[in-house]
């Protein structure tokens, strides 16, 4: 299980396992509005910036963007309508899954994210004197926060604009010449994926849509917050299926990333024991890691009580998510925790099949990642993925965004980093 370890939670909690310390620094220094464009630069093109994974949280004592909010509000400030035209939050704006099991603050969602917006409430303040200016303001949902409805967003920040396809997803289009896509990434993440086929004996009619990576963020949390501290539990264990059975190798693939994830991250708690209470999205009951990890059943099929058989349902969660080239769940799943899968979606999902396309961000791995493509199209391809603002990646940078000029001939594109002192990086080339 060495891939597991090494990078569980790249796409599910935020572990940065990408070093930028080669990248060429060419800082700007700090300025009333910020220098985000070439001297020289007509503003006669659309100017976008995008920004992803602020990942606010409801208590600061276990939030992953504390240190950083000061800087983030210090950004958002120097951004106006004289520099740029729009900026996309592309996603885990507010946290939902982040939590502890101990934690015993309010589950009804509206209660929950309107504290969470209390929390941070010079952030939500900056976002709204940001949409006063004239700055078009625009939200992209992620799986952190795929429960924030439509009407609860535009009651926290009003005037916001919000992009969404079906429910917990989100694709937009825009540019002078609809020649960029951004969305937060997760639509092709078998743990991440909204989900609103399973669980039915448990959420009966209500139209859940929760994720198993909901529960793992769960669990990776708890074991966060207590220290890591937990003694690790005895597993039970499952042989690799035949070669030739592509439903059990999806559903071992699933209980791998199951068992390397409570091995990875231990909490206090035994493993029968049911410690996560879950009162939202239609579930009112309490779960134990033995619901969640897959084991062999009395018929030989590797299943949990939890996403019993989800792998049979992939499919059709494709068709219902609006994937256009549809994964194979085993390599979805085995590749959940590499963010080079997500990033390899701009190709597959979009380039490959759109020759509209020259621009696609994503968010979700909070890796920040500038890639260009031109051979095999008719003009040159950018992909970039915005990363994150959290305070903490293992061996990366933080509070990176992505500046899009958009002409009606060109684009330009560049990755950003930006600094508690107001300076900033570009970041685009190695």
């Amino acid at each position: 299980m060495k891939s597991l370890k090494s990078g569980l939670l790249l796409s599910l909690v935020p572990v940065l396992i990408v070093s930028l310390a080669a990248c060429a620094a060419k800082p700007t220094n700090q300025a009333d509005s910020l220098p985000l464009w070439e001297n020289d630069a007509a503003h006669t093109a659309s100017r976008v910036v995008v920004i992803s994974d602020l990942h606010l949280g409801i208590d600061d004592s276990f939030s992953e963007t504390t240190k950083n909010k000061a800087a983030l509000v210090s950004f958002l400030g120097q951004l106006n309508s004289s520099e740029i035209d729009e900026l996309v939050i592309d996603g885990d704006l507010f946290d939902q899954w982040f939590v502890p099991v101990s934690y015993t603050g309010p589950t009804e969602l509206k209660a929950f994210f309107k504290k969470v917006a209390e929390n941070n409430a010079e952030i939500v303040a900056a976002l709204e004197t940001l949409i006063k200016s004239g700055v078009t303001v625009t939200y992209v949902p992620g799986n952190h926060d795929l429960l924030l409805t439509d009407e609860l967003l535009a009651e926290l920040i009003p005037g916001i604009k919000q992009i969404r396809d079906v429910a917990g997803l989100g694709t937009y289009r825009t540019g002078a010449r609809s020649e960029i896509v951004i969305e937060h990434g997760h639509r092709y993440n078998t743990f991440c994926a909204p989900d609103t086929l399973s669980n039915k004996e448990f959420t009966g009619s209500y139209p859940s849509i929760l994720p198993p990576g909901y529960f793992f963020t769960r669990v990776a949390a708890t074991s966060v917050a207590e220290g890591k501290s937990a003694p690790q539990l005895t597993l039970p264990e499952v042989a690799k299926p035949a070669s030739d059975n592509i439903d059990q190798l999806g559903a071992y693939a699933y209980y791998q990333t199951w068992a390397g994830t409570i091995e990875t991250f231990p909490i206090n708690a035994g493993f029968t024991e049911p410690v996560i209470n879950l009162d939202v999205d239609g579930y009112n009951d309490s779960f134990a890691l033995s619901d969640l990890l897959p084991t062999l059943q009395a018929d030989g099929t590797i299943s949990a009580a939890l996403y019993a058989n989800v792998q049979r349902r992939w499919d059709a969660l494709q068709d219902a998510n609006g994937v256009a080239v549809k994964l194979p769940y085993a390599e979805a799943t085995a590749r959940a925790q590499d963010p080079t899968f997500c990033d390899e979606q701009a190709v597959t999902q979009y380039f490959n099949v759109d020759p509209t396309v020259d621009i696609v961000v994503f968010g979700h791995t909070h890796v920040p990642v500038y890639n260009t493509f031109s051979q095999g199209y008719n003009r040159e391809k950018t992909y970039v993925n915005s990363g994150t603002w959290i305070d903490k990646n293992l061996l990366g940078a933080d509070m990176t965004f992505v500046v899009i000029e958009s002409g009606q001939d060109t684009s330009a594109v560049r990755l950003m980093q930006y600094a508690a002192d107001g300076t900033i990086t570009d970041i685009s080339q190695p």
